[in-house]
């Protein structure tokens, strides 16, 4: 089953891509640039949003997983 774990969001804040989005492409989650554009690429969350929905810099595990279960459901729910 597809699934964004823990560790995708943290690439996702760590990445140094400028912009960096994790995006669902050929059935597995990766970080490109927000104008990447991958083609047949479904965005996923960008490392804006995610850092608007954590508590400071640092986020926890369990911060981390209850995002990544709310976007895993998201996903599913869009059909990917």
């Amino acid at each position: 089953m597809l699934k964004v774990t823990i560790d995708d969001l943290r690439r996702l804040l760590g990445s140094s891509l400028p912009d960096p989005v994790l995006v669902l492409t050929a059935g597995r989650m990766e970080i490109e640039p927000a104008d990447g554009g991958t083609a047949g690429a479904s965005d996923v969350i960008t490392r804006a949003d995610l850092r608007a929905r954590v508590d400071g810099e640092d986020p926890t595990d369990d911060e981390l997983e209850l995002i990544a279960a709310t976007l895993t459901t998201a996903v599913v729910q869009r059909g990917g």
